[in-house]
């Protein structure tokens, strides 16, 4: 009876382990840092202020697909813009329809979130982006190797 038991632990241990492994094709979790969420809160209180008094959800999928493009964008892997977003936005589609996309991207030496959204709003449309009809809002930041932060705001609307 005692092996029996012992063979069942070592048989439930393995397929535990087994089980925890984390999927590489992102079924991970997503790890928000508090600069990326202080952003997010920036942008839906300028919302606010400016009479978006909707729900404007910080989607854990954008801001895991934005971390990724600022990452993309920090290591010279892409260029700095906008230009190929397109295939972070394929990957969100595969899991929801999203309409009304925007994205954002800057580059900037600053570490405080509310300089950043002061420089985010001096790109053009972007205050027209951010006051948009969208729900959905995902803030990724990355470093380069000089300190550099490259940010990705990605927006959308999304069926309720």
């Amino acid at each position: 009876m005692m092996k029996m038991k012992r063979g069942f632990m070592a048989v439930a241990v393995a397929l535990l382990m087994v089980s925890c492994n984390k999927d590489d094709n992102g079924g991970g979790f997503i790890q928000v840092k508090p600069i990326e969420h202080q952003i997010y809160l920036n942008i839906k209180e300028y919302r606010e202020t400016n009479g978006h008094t909707g729900p404007l959800a910080e989607q854990y999928l954008f801001v895991e697909e934005a971390q990724k493009y600022s990452y993309r964008m920090a290591s010279g892997l892409v260029a700095y813009g906008t230009q190929n977003l397109d295939e972070h936005w394929a990957d969100l589609e595969d899991k929801y329809t999203f309409y009304n996309r925007a994205g954002l991207v800057l580059k900037t030496p600053s570490s405080d979130e509310t300089q950043i959204l002061t420089e985010i709003l001096q790109i053009q449309g972007a205050d027209t982006l951010l006051l948009g009809d969208i729900t959905q809002c995902g803030v990724g930041v990355e470093k380069d190797t000089a300190g550099t932060n490259y940010i990705t705001v990605m927006l959308a609307k999304a069926d309720s």
